[in-house]
């Protein structure tokens, strides 16, 4: 997964152009292990880099750092959190002359969670998966606009992680 994500950090710059987008988000997981019936939902602070491919701003590509800011009760006073998210992607969306853009992402993640027991001690997981995700871009001004965002980022072996997001962007 690492050897992925390092090579698409490597290709980005290869397609990039003089227009490229930043953004924060605000993400809620929602992490369903598959040795529980239960499931937390704990909160991602996100920074994301894209730029795009084409003139139109219809394809790029997009890596995601995410940094855990919230922990959700699992079962049995277990508190999770997530640690660390990676991803990199590529993005597919309507032309930049839309105020309301929805676009398409497919791409893979990397989360890395902490689970606290209630008697002391802890337990970590990794999380990999190709993800697919759904969203829209809001345009606010010419350099700034908003965007919600629905991604499946892990299911696999009954495993599963989906995020909701909503973030501020900027236009360079």
């Amino acid at each position: 997964m690492k050897k992925v994500l390092l090579a698409a950090t490597l290709a980005l710059p290869m397609f990039a152009q003089a227009s490229g987008y930043a953004g924060l988000d605000i993400v809620s997981s929602k992490i369903e292990p598959d040795n529980t019936s239960a499931s937390a939902k704990p909160e991602v602070l996100q920074f994301k880099f894209g730029t795009w491919i084409n003139r139109d701003e219809t394809l790029g590509g997009e890596l995601r750092l995410g940094l855990g800011i919230g922990e959700d009760e699992l079962s049995n006073n277990v508190d999770v959190e997530v640690d660390r998210s990676y991803g990199a992607f590529f993005r597919g969306q309507f032309p930049n002359t839309l105020p309301v853009r929805p676009y398409g992402l497919i791409g893979v993640s990397y989360i890395e969670t902490t689970a606290n027991f209630p008697g002391g001690g802890s337990d970590g997981e990794n999380y990999k998966d190709l993800s697919l995700g759904l969203g829209a871009d809001i345009t606010i001004t010419n350099q700034i606009f908003l965007s919600v965002e629905y991604l499946r980022a892990v299911d696999r072996s009954g495993d599963e992680v989906s995020n909701l997001g909503f973030g501020i962007n900027g236009r360079f």
